[in-house]
C-alpha cells in the first residue's frame, strides 16, 4: 500500500511530464539568465556572531495538519522572515499537497536579499533548473526515495548551475547515501514523511553519525518549537534550524522567529 511520500512522489511525475511539454527544457535554461545572483547558503550558515541559523519556512498547509495559516500572503510572510533575523527562506512549491507554487520563489528573490530554498520532491534534472529558473538559491533532495547515484546526480547538477542542494535524511541509510553523494549541506527531518510523526530522537541518534567530519554543515528540519531545543542541539553540533509550521501558526511570526534566533523574549507554550 502506498504511503503519502510515495503518492506525493507519483503525482510529481505526472506533473512533470505536463510541465515539460508546457515549458520545453530549454526555455527553462533560457529563463536563468534573468535571475538574482546565488545567494550562498554555505557562506550564510558560516558567518558567526548573529545569533541561532534559523531557515524560516513558508508552507501553506500539509497532508498531515491540513491549512496552517488563515491569512496566506507568501510574499509579506518572506519581509517579515527577512527583517526578523532568518538567515534563509524555505519555500514549498509542491502544490497539491501543500499549497505551494514557484512564483512564490520568482516574488520572493525580488523582495528579499537572503538565501532562497526551493522546497519540494525533486528527483529529475529539469526541477533543478527549474528551481534555477525561479530564483532558488538552493534546493532540496529527500535521500529517502533517491537512490544514491540519482542523489549524486542531481546534487553536482545544482552545483554546475551554482545551486546547493540540501539533502535530507532520516536513518542511517539516508546517511550513508548522503555520504556517497558528497553532500555539505546536510539536513536531517525529525518527521517520518510516511506517517507525519515528529521525533528529535531521530536527530539525536543521527547527529552521531557527523562526528568528525568538520565539512558539513548540519541544519535540523522539523519539531523545533521552543528556544530551548534548539540551545540543545547547537550544544550538540547542528548549525541550523529549518522551522515551518511552529512559525507559520505563531500569533506573531516576527516575534517567534526573533525567540527562536535568540534576539527576543521567550514566548508563553501554546
Amino acid at each position: 500500500m502506498a504511503n503519502i511520500l510515495d503518492k506525493i512522489f507519483a503525482a510529481k511525475k505526472v506533473e512533470l511530464g505536463t510541465t515539460r511539454r508546457e515549458v520545453p527544457l530549454a526555455e527553462i535554461k533560457n529563463k536563468i539568465g534573468d535571475q538574482r545572483d546565488v545567494v550562498s547558503i554555505m557562506d550564510a550558515l558560516k558567518v558567526s556572531g548573529e545569533g541561532s541559523k534559523i531557515i524560516a519556512e513558508i508552507k501553506r498547509r500539509t497532508p498531515f495538519k491540513g491549512d496552517l495559516v488563515e491569512q496566506f500572503d507568501p510574499l509579506a510572510i518572506a519581509r517579515t522572515y527577512a527583517d526578523s533575523g532568518a538567515v534563509a527562506i524555505s519555500i514549498l512549491t509542491e502544490s497539491r499537497f501543500f499549497g505551494g507554487d514557484l512564483k512564490y520563489v520568482e516574488q520572493a528573490s525580488k523582495a528579499v536579499s537572503i538565501p532562497l530554498l526551493r522546497k519540494d520532491f525533486i528527483f529529475d534534472a529539469y526541477q533543478v533548473y527549474e528551481s534555477r529558473a525561479c530564483g532558488a538559491d538552493f534546493f532540496l533532495l529527500i535521500a529517502t526515495s533517491l537512490d544514491k547515484n540519482q542523489l549524486k546526480d542531481l546534487l553536482e547538477l545544482g552545483q554546475e548551475i551554482g545551486l546547493t542542494a540540501l539533502v535530507e535524511t532520516h536513518n542511517e541509510k539516508d546517511m550513508e547515501k548522503a555520504f556517497h553523494a558528497g553532500a555539505g549541506l546536510l539536513g536531517i527531518n525529525n518527521r517520518d514523511l510516511t506517517s507525519g510523526k515528529t521525533d528529535l530522537e531521530i536527530s539525536r541518534r543521527l547527529l552521531k553519525e557527523t562526528r568528525g567530519m568538520d565539512n558539513l554543515l548540519l541544519v535540523c528540519e522539523s519539531g523545533i518549537d521552543r528556544r530551548a531545543q534548539i540551545e540543545e542541539f547547537e550544544g550538540l553540533g547542528m548549525h541550523a534550524f529549518l522551522i515551518g509550521e511552529s512559525l507559520m501558526k505563531a500569533p506573531n511570526i516576527s516575534d517567534k522567529l526573533q525567540e527562536f534566533t535568540g534576539h527576543g523574549k521567550i514566548q508563553p507554550a501554546g
